[in-house]
């Protein structure tokens, strides 16, 4: 689905990025891992069209989107998230969702005021479609709260519920465990398994819970100091000695 190749990303002298190569297979759970400043984040941003990048090239379905604005990459069925929860926090749960299908529920401006039957089906499917999402997420008795009166593990769940109301292809999670303590990360680990498949088609991850990574994912890719260090199972990634060392430095 999505190829990555010698991507390359300088801001002055500053290389975060240099030469990444990695691909991300349909019916797959990929995890982009590394220590704080590897230069995750940045790749999340050239793939979705937030930076241009200074060199290399992104593919999608074989088709070179390098540089594609955000709006036509998620268009294309490619949806992200930040690392910075970004919900509507005076809607409530349910409208949050609901407006999260906007790629779907477009209307001319004259038949918002002037509604036929179409118009109407198309909104109870993607209310019917939000209420899915949050019966998947546990969040379904929440669906009338605000947004602003969530916890922090149900606002990380919404920012995934909003992201999936957008009906992605890929699934680009940032950090979505920040903040989670053990019990919610492991809740969000199977739940980010039960997704390829089922509600898209292939996630890729960036997050720092390891245990969360090597739970949920079927393939991990390492950085660090912006080059890819290592790429396998999560098995051959725990086991690798240059990312244990990247990690927790070289032993004495």
């Amino acid at each position: 689905m999505l190829e990555v190749q010698g991507l390359c990303k300088s801001f002055g002298g500053i290389h975060a990025v240099q030469d990444v190569d990695f691909s991300v297979q349909k019916g797959q759970i990929l995890s982009l891992i590394g220590p704080n400043g590897a230069g995750k984040t940045t790749c999340f941003n050239l793939i979705t069209g937030f930076y241009q990048p200074t060199r290399g090239q992104v593919r999608w379905d074989g088709a070179d989107v390098t540089g594609c604005a955000p709006y036509d990459m998620a268009q294309k069925g490619v949806i992200r998230t930040f690392q910075k929860t970004n919900v509507l926090r005076n809607l409530s749960v349910l409208e949050n969702v609901v407006h999260a299908h906007y790629l779907k529920g477009r209307t001319p401006l004259w038949r918002t005021f002037l509604p036929n039957r179409d118009t109407a089906r198309t909104d109870k499917e993607i209310h019917e479609s939000a209420s899915c999402i949050l019966e998947l997420l546990g969040l379904a008795h929440r669906q009338h709260v605000d947004a602003s009166a969530l916890s922090c593990g149900e606002l990380r769940l919404l920012e995934v519920g909003v992201a999936l109301g957008a009906q992605p292809r890929l699934l680009m999670l940032d950090e979505p465990a920040a903040g989670l303590n053990t019990r919610e990360a492991e809740s969000l680990a199977e739940l980010l398994k039960t997704l390829p498949g089922q509600w898209v088609e292939s996630v890729l991850l960036v997050e720092h819970n390891m245990h969360l990574v090597m739970r949920a994912s079927d393939h991990v890719v390492v950085m660090n100091f912006g080059k890819k260090l290592a790429s396998g199972t999560p098995r051959e990634i725990q086991a690798n000695e240059a990312v244990l060392e990247a990690y927790m430095g070289k032993a004495a």
